[in-house]
């Protein structure tokens, strides 16, 4: 059955390709997944076909995404030679694999999953692997990549290597040269909870689901994480749809690139737009429900 609104939203994607051919990738994305909502799988496919012949990063992504609609589609030889696909081409970026390695982790297919995984890392430039050492290295890509190995390896139960123990978490440590200094200042970046679902929409691939009160208790569960190791003041910088896409148009950055989002978190925190963690219990939650803290996500017992 096809849905007015999702169908209207699809369609009024698609008009905007001609209009910003440099963001085309990312429209295609968004118009498959808008018709996908209102029950038009087989436009999805197309339109996630046309993204795949882009190339490049941008095209692997779309492989993977396009391997993802096949399986949900019962089509799992066409989803494998998607996959295979990918894998054949080569790609010198991360990400691709990356997405591939939890996909296969998600559908329970371990052994292809850590495969996936190993090529992500193997693609990892040394750059990458050195923001590990900064005050952000937990968010960063490659940690991220590194922590899905150890969880597949964990699973799988394989012993713990080399790579598994450089994971960075947020009670980890930050691996420098020199001495580690008390900690101090850390910025973190969050979708208010009215915005969690429009990034949903705009990059599944990032913010996978649309459930904001998981996002949302997470997000507080890693602040008092964050506090319990010393960290001396934490503050939090919003996010939203419309100041990511317009900074991104405004820069030259891709919205889905971890340093375009940290630059715009910057370029939010030096406008005075960041929020000082955690809030009064009296005072509004930083979460952005409109209720007060204790009464939200400042109850004692929040898992």
């Amino acid at each position: 059955m096809t849905t007015g609104t999702a169908a209207e939203t699809a369609a009024r994607l698609e008009a905007e390709l001609d209009k910003y051919p440099d963001e085309q990738g990312e429209i295609l994305f968004e118009a498959a997944r808008a018709w996908r909502q209102a029950g038009d799988d087989d436009r999805a496919v197309a339109l996630l076909t046309q993204a795949v012949a882009l190339g490049g990063e941008e095209g692997g992504n779309a492989r993977v995404e396009l391997a993802e609609l096949l399986f949900d589609l019962g089509r799992a030889d066409e989803a494998q030679a998607r996959l295979d696909e990918l894998r054949s081409e080569q790609l010198p970026s991360s990400m691709p694999y990356h997405l591939a390695a939890e996909l296969l982790e998600h559908r329970g297919e371990l052994q292809q999953a850590l495969a996936w995984f190993d090529l992500a890392v193997a693609r990892l430039s040394e750059e990458e692997l050195a923001d590990r050492n900064t005050e952000f290295g937990f968010f960063t890509l490659a940690n991220n990549v590194l922590t899905g190995r150890r969880r597949v390896r964990r699973a799988l139960g394989l012993p713990p290597d080399e790579q598994d123990e450089s994971v960075q978490g947020p009670s980890d440590p930050v691996r420098a040269a020199a001495p580690p200094a008390p900690p101090g200042e850390v910025r973190v970046l969050f979708w208010p909870r009215d915005e969690i679902p429009r990034a949903h929409e705009a990059w599944p691939h990032l913010v996978q689901h649309a459930d904001a009160d998981t996002i949302v208790a997470d997000r507080e569960a890693d602040n008092r994480e964050l506090s319990e190791t010393g960290v001396a003041r934490i503050l939090m910088v919003p996010l939203t749809v419309a100041k990511l896409r317009e900074f991104a148009t405004r820069t030259g950055g891709d919205p889905a690139a971890e340093d375009t989002r940290l630059a715009c978190m910057n370029e939010v925190f030096e406008e005075g737009g960041a929020l000082s963690w955690p809030p009064a219990r009296n005072e509004p939650c930083w979460c952005g429900s409109g209720a007060k803290y204790k009464k939200c996500c400042g109850r004692p017992n929040l898992s």
